[in-house]
């Protein structure tokens, strides 16, 4: 693939599971988002702003990575063989808690519908703001993840959407909880 192929392929993907969890959150209320499930886990307005914060997250760090890269003229930062996680594996990895870095926890304070309307506009911002790097392979340059260590940039957009694929999937735990009401 070329890097604008590439580009276009992981960035699709992304707006794929973004269109899903939207898909997802439409048949959700903001009174049963707001609903906190006995289990300890995030309710899905919680889920949906750590999902808006990492997005905001993901993108000021890409930016500040690719406009290190082109500063310095240095688009190689990975080992010689990198070995990482498959889009697949990641997207079937075992499910449960995840601490998320301090600046990514939920803290309340948003409106779950202006949220809800802003899920694919974010995930174009991203998309739009590091769109002059298209032509450019990037897929020897960097980003570290807390998680999942260095995975080139392509990766980790890749990535993005498969965040939302797992976040939209712990939502759906939540509206099975016990005491879930499906008529709110």
């Amino acid at each position: 693939m070329t890097p604008e192929e590439q580009f276009d392929y992981v960035f699709a993907s992304a707006m794929q599971d973004r269109q899903a969890l939207l898909h997802f959150l439409n048949g959700v209320s903001a009174e049963q988002a707001q609903w906190h499930p006995p289990d300890g886990e995030w309710s899905i307005l919680e889920g949906l702003e750590h999902i808006m914060l990492t997005e905001e997250f993901f993108r000021s760090n890409l930016l500040t990575i690719l406009r290190e890269a082109e500063s310095t003229h240095t688009w190689d930062t990975a080992p010689a063989n990198p070995v990482k996680m498959s889009p697949e594996a990641l997207r079937r990895r075992e499910q449960g808690f995840v601490a998320a870095p301090d600046v990514l926890v939920p803290r309340g304070g948003r409106d779950f519908q202006s949220m809800c309307q802003a899920l694919l506009a974010e995930r174009q911002a991203t998309r739009e703001a590091v769109w002059g790097y298209r032509a450019r392979d990037l897929s020897r340059l960097l980003f570290p993840h807390a998680r999942y260590g260095q995975r080139n940039i392509y990766d980790v957009i890749e990535y993005s959407g498969i965040h939302d694929a797992l976040h939209c999937e712990q939502m759906g735990r939540v509206t099975r909880s016990p005491g879930y009401s499906a008529h709110a």
